[in-house]
């Protein structure tokens, strides 16, 4: 979790913020996470989050997750496999 939140911090310095990350921002713009800032990372280590989704990170998706779910999808009738062979 430090390393994800270090390379949070240099991302963030690397864009706009060169002299540093702000303590806070806005609440309005912190919910909509278009700013980074130390409250949030620290909301984030409270919450216990390791994956940083309330900065606004995404998890990764295994590729068994992904085959799973294209059987699921395929089995319900969403899509068919030919479909899968041409988003491949």
């Amino acid at each position: 979790m430090k390393n994800k939140i270090i390379k949070y911090i240099f991302n963030w310095e690397q864009k706009c913020y060169i002299n540093g990350i702000p303590d806070t921002v806005p609440d309005r713009i912190q919910a909509l996470n278009k700013a980074p800032s130390y409250k949030s990372i620290c909301i984030a280590i409270m919450k216990n989050d390791s994956c940083l989704e309330y900065l606004g990170q995404s998890k990764i998706k295994s590729d068994i997750y992904n085959s799973i779910k294209r059987a699921e999808l395929i089995e319900r009738g969403v899509i068919k496999s030919i479909q899968l062979k041409l988003l491949l």
